[in-house]
């Protein structure tokens, strides 16, 4: 009956309700930064596939010009390219008619600014339109970044019916893989393709706990953003698939079998999506052309010459952030006379990455439990991640997967720690502050029923059972034991009754329903602990009705 049964006050809550969407705000600001590098990652992998898309057609047109330099020995090897590219270009248009309809479900419009103050609407009602919007605004023009449910639904089904569309990519592409190694099998190419694309295996799913197919793994509660990059990376990987067939193919033919007309330099970068502190790395060589033979290039105001492998690897510290340009020419004998041809290729340098610490139960951990918080290091395998924490008293132990359990032993702050390995080097990632607060004291409780509110006789009969409950307490920890308690009932005229345990007696009972509406019932005395140590005096107070 005292001060601590009364309930918040309006200022309280309005306390409360500001911590909660202050701290929400923080949250969503990591989702922003994650969701923003998506983007980055996904435009700049498009840009490539534009560049390696070029490359092919490259080396088709060479392919056709020695064709028609010397049709009776290169036809063969011509048709087998040709059967090469059509496989290609089906599974290609597959992934990207993919790519297209899932748009399309996401979101009804695209908004495309051109940041000169026009913007253009574009309807999403039909692949050719969500084509359009990606290629005038990129991944940015979609706003449901971290939309879960749409991408799981399209690409995976559920786990009872997994029946979504990554299924079919995924039978598609073993059928490419099989139908370019029986091309090469039945027309006697004794090389063979560098596929990628690893569909068949089971992947470990830290989400799952278990192996999970390629489907699951990929697409099972993805975000929308992910999806999008999961699918510029498989056309990514068919396309450098499609490069390796096409050029074996071309490294069949000899030098003295024709005569080029046309050379083309190919810039094959490593990666276009540099962190900060890397390096970019990139293969430059002759489309076709004889390895053993050295040609030289200036890249960058740099001097090279192709080694062996009859490549040049160039070489730069990644050291600002942003788009870095790579221009060079390379410098070709050809008929006796040096011939130069220019290129340009672009990168992306982005910032180092951001260590990410979400607890996954609530926004502060609690003293004397298991607190269980999850951290990883977008781009970075969770193996490569390591925490450590440095506050006295509390304890750090790694679960696997990316899953950590605090346990804390006094009040006050303390600091996380995240470091990863990148590239072969251990780099401090970032920490994280988080407060450590006491376990809020229960609420006694018979049956369903606290201080306060009205029952009648046949509720209590029907439940003469005491309880302190945890309100609003998203932990699981054992409900405090009651060992003893007071009874009473207002105007009874009768003394206290003592009781043990948690229920409520015969004689308990007897005076309640000899008692009159409106008289209240009073349970005191009752003393209980908290897995902190903490002990807590509680009471409850019913009004008969």
């Amino acid at each position: 009956m005292g001060a601590t049964n009364c309930p918040e006050t309006p200022r309280q809550k309005m306390i409360a309700m500001m911590y909660l969407v202050y701290t929400a705000l923080l949250a969503l600001n990591v989702s922003v930064e994650i969701l923003n590098g998506f983007v980055t990652v996904g435009d700049a992998m498009d840009k490539s596939n534009t560049n390696i898309e070029k490359q092919l057609v490259d080396v088709y047109d060479q392919f056709d010009q020695a064709k028609k330099n010397d049709p009776e020995k290169v036809d063969a090897l011509w048709n087998v390219a040709q059967q090469v590219r059509t496989y290609s270009d089906q599974l290609k248009n597959f992934l990207d008619s993919s790519r297209y309809e899932f748009l399309c479900q996401l979101q009804t419009e695209a908004v495309i600014d051109d940041h000169n103050g026009n913007k253009e609407k574009i309807i999403l009602d039909n692949v050719e339109n969500a084509k359009k919007a990606l290629d005038m605004g990129g991944l940015e023009i979609i706003g449901k970044k971290d939309n879960t449910d749409v991408g799981t639904h399209f690409f995976y089904g559920s786990s009872d019916n997994p029946n979504g569309r990554a299924i079919e990519i995924k039978n598609k592409i073993i059928e490419y893989k099989e139908n370019i190694t029986k091309l090469f099998a039945d027309n006697n190419i004794p090389d063979s393709v560098n596929f990628g694309m690893n569909v068949e295996s089971e992947f470990y799913s830290s989400h799952a706990g278990r192996m999970v197919s390629w489907e699951e793994y990929n697409f099972d509660g993805a975000i929308a953003i992910a999806n999008m990059v999961c699918l510029s990376r498989m056309k990514s990987e068919l396309m450098n698939a499609e490069y390796d067939a096409v050029t074996k193919l071309m490294n069949m033919i000899g030098k003295e079998d024709f005569k080029f007309d046309q050379v083309a330099a190919i810039c094959r970068p490593k990666s276009s999506y540099v962190v900060q502190g890397g390096k970019y790395e990139m293969k430059v060589n002759v489309g076709a052309y004889d390895s053993k033979r050295v040609f030289r290039a200036e890249i960058n105001g740099q001097s090279f010459e192709s080694g062996p492998d009859g490549s040049i690897t160039y070489t730069v510290g990644a050291g600002g952030v942003g788009e870095r340009k790579v221009k060079g020419t390379i410098y070709m004998v050809k008929d006796g006379k040096e011939e130069e041809y220019p290129f340009e290729e672009s990168y992306y340098v982005a910032p180092p990455p951001v260590a990410v610490a979400e607890l996954t139960k609530m926004n502060v951990v609690y003293s004397g439990i298991d607190n269980p918080i999850s951290i990883a290091v977008p781009g970075v395998d969770n193996k490569d991640v390591s925490a450590s924490i440095s506050s006295g008293g509390a304890t750090l132990v790694s679960q696997g997967g990316g899953n950590y359990i605090i346990k804390p032993s006094k009040l006050g702050k303390l600091t996380i720690s995240v470091s990863a390995k990148i590239d072969g080097v251990t780099k401090n990632i970032g920490t994280k502050e988080i407060r450590v607060k006491r376990i809020p004291k229960p609420s006694l409780r018979m049956g369903n029923f606290k201080t306060g509110d009205q029952v009648s006789k046949a509720e209590v009969t029907a439940n003469p059972v005491l309880r302190a409950a945890m309100e609003d307490f998203d932990f699981q920890i054992p409900a405090p034991k009651i060992n003893s308690f007071v009874f009473n009932v207002q105007g009874s005229g009768a003394l206290d009754i003592n009781g043990t345990g948690n229920r409520l007696t015969a004689d308990m009972l007897n005076r309640i329903n000899n008692a009159r509406r409106g008289q209240k019932i009073y349970i005191t005395d009752v003393t209980v602990k908290t897995p902190d140590g903490q002990t807590h005096t509680l009471d409850c107070t019913l009004r008969l009705k």
